[in-house]
């Protein structure tokens, strides 16, 4: 009787540690789905663009300022699309260059010159199309726009308020 009675103790304990281990299992899913679901709904997994055109109707704009709005996204679209594929075959000549026995750093220096021209023409064309774009808002919305793109919390929005004002 008294090996009966202690397993039935030794049950009783990895049942409850099953228990347990399942409780522990279940919570951890939940916070695991949860964190997942919250990174879907979030808004950081917007495009710049699709974060600016958040910003740009909580200003009520008007026909014209959304016309303006839409050329400004036309030359970011277009403008980054030349800028990768300007770049890329660039960027591949460096790495083969890099590959190399015995690389050529003058080489890999010029063409990454190069890139960085190319990506400095883009922002400056970036920026010449939103200041078109903001030119067509009230004082009061020059003024909401600034403050919602200066305070932007997350790197993308930041790195347009520094277009706009390095």
């Amino acid at each position: 009787m008294t090996s009966i009675a202690e397993s039935g103790r030794r049950t009783g304990w990895r049942g409850r540690l099953v228990w347990v281990a399942l409780a522990l299992s279940l919570t951890l899913n939940v916070f695991f789905v949860g964190g997942l679901t919250w990174m879907k709904l979030s808004r950081s997994n917007l495009t710049p663009i699709e974060r600016m055109q958040h910003v740009v109707q909580a200003l009520n704009p008007t026909d014209d300022q959304r016309l303006a709005f839409e050329q400004f996204v036309r030359v970011a679209r277009l403008r980054g699309r030349f800028l990768r594929e300007t770049n890329q075959p660039l960027l591949e000549k460096i790495w083969a260059e890099m590959a190399k026995p015995t690389p050529d750093d003058d080489a890999v220096a010029k063409v990454s010159a190069e890139v960085d021209r190319n990506r400095q023409a883009f922002q400056q064309e970036l920026a010449v199309a939103l200041q078109g774009f903001i030119k067509t808002l009230s004082p009061d919305q020059r003024i909401k726009f600034a403050e919602v793109t200066k305070a932007g919390g997350d790197p993308p929005t930041r790195r347009l308020f520094e277009i706009i004002a390095p």
